[in-house]
């Protein structure tokens, strides 16, 4: 046999046997599945947003009273709280149904740690009568004869309540606020006795 023929052969042997290799079989393998599984999660994410309402969460509104974006002064007066727990004086917390994230304002707010409570409604509420409860509603802490915001009353105390300078029984949550009401809520023991008449600043 010549030797074309036999180059011949083995070139045809060898050509069964090799694997011609693609373009693709010299790419890093692992970079290509990680870019992969982030860019399907990034689609995953994307549908998954578009789907979801911008404007999902808790309804501001509480017992019908909205957070609003414009001050409202049709109805405008004040009220003030002393509450006395332990034997000492507190008063609500400045910034009690104001949002500054939201940048509004409920109708009952508080500006100052002074325990005035402002009540600033449009005229459509003329009539209504805002009570403390609406109030701790707005600062998101319970009020019954049992508890007063965080303070739950045990088997000794006992939540002692004036309105104006006179004994009141009732449920603290019902107290309706009128121009210039005063409320003192008091868990004794100890007892303390309730402060004097409150003198609101000239202007309110």
């Amino acid at each position: 046999m010549s030797k074309t023929k036999t180059a011949k052969k083995a070139s045809r042997r060898y050509a069964r046997v090799q694997v011609t290799k693609t373009w693709y079989e010299d790419l890093p393998v692992l970079p290509i599945i990680v870019g992969g599984v982030l860019l399907l999660g990034a689609i995953i994410f994307i549908v998954v947003n578009a789907r979801t309402p911008a404007t999902a969460g808790p309804d501001p509104t509480v017992s019908g009273i909205p957070c609003a974006s414009n001050e409202q002064l049709a109805v405008h007066y004040h009220a003030h709280l002393t509450m006395i727990i332990d034997g000492n004086q507190t008063t609500l917390p400045a910034g009690v149904g104001i949002d500054n994230t939201a940048r509004c304002l409920y109708w009952l707010h508080v500006h100052s740690a002074d325990g005035i409570i402002h009540i600033e409604a449009p005229a459509t509420a003329a009539n209504r009568k805002f009570t403390l409860g609406d109030v701790f509603g707005i600062w998101g802490k319970p009020l019954s004869k049992s508890q007063v915001g965080a303070t739950v009353l045990t088997n000794h105390q006992k939540l002692e309540m004036w309105v104006d300078g006179k004994p009141y029984a009732g449920d603290p949550s019902k107290i309706v606020l009128g121009k210039y009401t005063q409320v003192v809520l008091e868990v004794s023991p100890p007892e303390v006795p309730p402060p004097t008449n409150y003198v609101f600043p000239a202007g309110l």
